[in-house]
C-alpha cells in the first residue's frame, strides 16, 4: 500500500469592490489634490471648457486608503464604500497548479461541503 500526498501552497485573499462618488464636482486645484490621494488610475483629470475636473476612472484600484480625508476641503466632498456583493479574489500559487484551478477546486470543496450541511440539516429535521 503506498500513500500519496499533494500540497497545494497557495496564498488566498478576497476584498469588497471599493465604491467611489464624487458628491459634487470638484475642480481645478482641489481635483488636482483628490488624484494624488489615490491610486494612480482611480481618479482622472479631465479638461472641461478650459478647466480641470475630477472623475472616478476606476475604482477597482483603489486600495482603500484614507488620504482624501486629510483635505479638510475635500473630505465631505467624497463619499467611500464597498459593494456588498462583489468580490474581488487574489490567488497567489507556488505549487503545481495555477491560481485559476486552486480556484475552482476550492469551489468545488465548497459545494460538496455545502451540499453535506444541507444534507445533515434535511435528517436531523426527519
Amino acid at each position: 500500500m503506498s500513500l500519496v500526498i499533494v500540497l497545494f501552497a497557495a496564498t488566498a485573499s478576497y476584498r469588497l469592490l471599493p465604491e467611489i462618488t464624487l458628491t459634487e464636482s470638484i475642480k481645478g486645484e482641489q481635483a488636482e489634490r483628490l488624484a494624488k490621494s489615490f491610486t494612480p488610475g482611480v481618479i482622472e483629470l479631465k479638461e472641461v471648457n478650459g478647466e480641470t475636473h475630477a472623475v472616478v476612472k476606476n475604482s477597482r484600484l483603489d486600495t482603500c486608503n484614507r488620504e482624501v480625508f486629510r483635505h479638510e476641503d475635500l473630505k465631505d466632498r467624497v463619499k467611500l464604500s464597498r459593494v456588498r456583493d462583489h468580490f474581488i479574489f487574489s490567488i497567489e500559487s507556488t505549487g503545481a497548479l495555477k491560481p485559476n484551478i486552486l480556484m475552482s477546486e476550492a469551489i468545488k470543496v465548497l459545494i460538496a461541503k455545502c451540499s453535506n450541511f444541507l444534507n445533515e440539516l434535511d435528517n436531523s429535521q426527519t
